[in-house]
């Protein structure tokens, strides 16, 4: 059997759209944690790529003779789906960023987490959020709106097609900004926090020079800033989910 024979019209949509989903899947969050068996995240993939298949627009109806034609159309797939990975990808960073400047805040910052999402080197607030994140994520069906990203990404990304640049710029762009715009949201209380803890303890140490201002008043500030964690915690998960599901259903245009 040749190699035109095998890729038929059927079969050869659907391993373009599974370049497209298994490089997205490969990094979106819960799909693509270090977590995850490389089975599973396979397996996910060809399974996402079989049901989106049937009904994606625009797949070609065969391989391209020319190999650089073939390779453009393979590009262009991989480009669609490692953007929108890396979009997710760094939006849920707005955690990890925020956990570290609650950290830093709080007198937690030299309390380092397990890299089990997210970043190396992370910080154990960081990594709470992001794994209280993950869970809400499934827990709200959102999951369910990353697969739909990737089926309306092919109104902005056409199927077969090298992405437009300003496309990508943009969805990559977009991403950035919203997650360090959520992260300074989600770290503001506590960076006014911070601010009034550090200006106290200056006055103090000022009217009393001999005084240990420093090791007396770090229990009170990791205390208060656990108790104005659990105070906003909700409204700042909420608010991440809000942010994420609204660049998800930008993805589509």
């Amino acid at each position: 059997m040749t190699l035109e024979s095998l890729l038929t019209s059927g079969l050869y949509g659907y391993l373009l759209v599974l370049v497209r989903v298994g490089a997205a899947l490969s990094m979106l969050p819960g799909f693509g944690e270090m977590a995850v068996p490389m089975r599973a995240r396979l397996a996910a993939a060809l399974a996402v790529a079989l049901a989106l298949s049937a009904a994606v627009p625009g797949l070609p109806a065969q391989a391209p003779d020319a190999p650089s034609a073939l390779l453009a159309q393979v590009f262009g797939e991989l480009a669609a789906g490692a953007v929108i990975g890396i979009g997710a990808r760094l939006l849920f960073a707005s955690l990890q960023m925020a956990g570290q400047l609650i950290g830093q805040s709080t007198g937690l910052s030299s309390i380092f987490g397990l890299p089990g999402t997210g970043f190396e080197g992370g910080s154990v607030v960081g990594g709470y959020l992001m794994m209280g994140g993950l869970v809400l994520v499934f827990a709200t069906d959102l999951h369910l709106a990353m697969m739909t990203a990737l089926f309306d990404s092919y109104r902005v990304m056409p199927a077969a097609t090298v992405p437009d640049p300003r496309a990508l710029k943009d969805l990559t762009a977009g991403a950035l900004s919203r997650s360090f715009h959520m992260a300074a949201q989600f770290a503001a209380p506590f960076l006014v926090l911070g601010f009034v803890y550090n200006l106290g303890l200056g006055l103090i140490n000022r009217a009393m020079p001999h005084f240990a201002v420093f090791f007396l008043g770090m229990p009170v500030v990791i205390l208060g800033g656990l108790l104005v964690l659990s105070v906003v915690l909700g409204a700042l998960l909420t608010g991440f989910l809000a942010g994420f599901g609204g660049w998800l259903r930008a993805v589509g245009g």
